[in-house]
């Protein structure tokens, strides 16, 4: 089941650099359109390979050596934005940086949730109902925050208790902001058995 743990770790990749881009995209829309366009060009960049692979991963259900180490090697580069991400996640100290950060939280969980349901369906069909059951929870939380970010970038009052629940989703995403190493050393391994 090696070629189901590598797809895993595939899931997670994609799930890093979805939060990477969904934080970068936040900021930009909540700070009038202050793009970072440099680093939205990388990120974007390695999503599009990441995708590209996963398609001829779901056709042929393995992974072959050249795409594996194409995705050793945007494990690397997604390792080292996303050190600069936490770095800039710890020192948030404005509700709009705080958003940012759940923004980006909340999306990256709906997209490995969707992933792990991809990886049941090619593998494991259990897997797969069980984490459809998940669906709606992550929509949610999800359309809270796109709530959230429109009202703040339009200058709108926020509901104390939308403002509450984005902080408390803040303060988790700080909590296990210490796991995001050891998700990489996952991936990489992960990626690396052999099938």
């Amino acid at each position: 089941m090696n070629a189901a743990t590598q797809y895993n770790g595939l899931v997670l990749l994609n799930g890093y650099l979805q939060r990477l881009y969904v934080f970068e995209k936040t900021k930009g829309i909540l700070n009038n359109g202050a793009f970072n366009v440099e680093k939205i060009d990388i990120i974007t960049q390695q999503l599009k390979k990441v995708l590209e692979i996963a398609e001829v991963f779901n056709s042929k259900k393995s992974l072959d050596e050249p795409n594996k180490n194409s995705l050793l090697e945007i494990a690397h580069i997604a390792e080292e934005l996303c050190e600069e991400y936490k770095n800039e996640m710890i020192k948030s100290n404005s509700f709009k940086e705080e958003l940012a950060v759940t923004a980006s939280a909340i999306y990256a969980e709906e997209h490995i949730n969707n992933g792990i349901i991809q990886m049941g369906e090619l593998f494991n069909p259990e897997v797969k109902d069980r984490f459809m059951q998940h669906i709606l929870y992550y929509r949610d939380r999800v359309a809270l925050v796109n709530f959230v970010v429109q009202k703040e970038s339009e200058g709108e009052e926020i509901l104390q208790k939308d403002k509450e629940q984005i902080v408390t989703w803040y303060n988790q995403t700080i909590q296990n902001a210490q796991y995001i190493s050891k998700d990489f050393d996952s991936i990489k391994e992960y990626l690396q058995l052999s099938t």
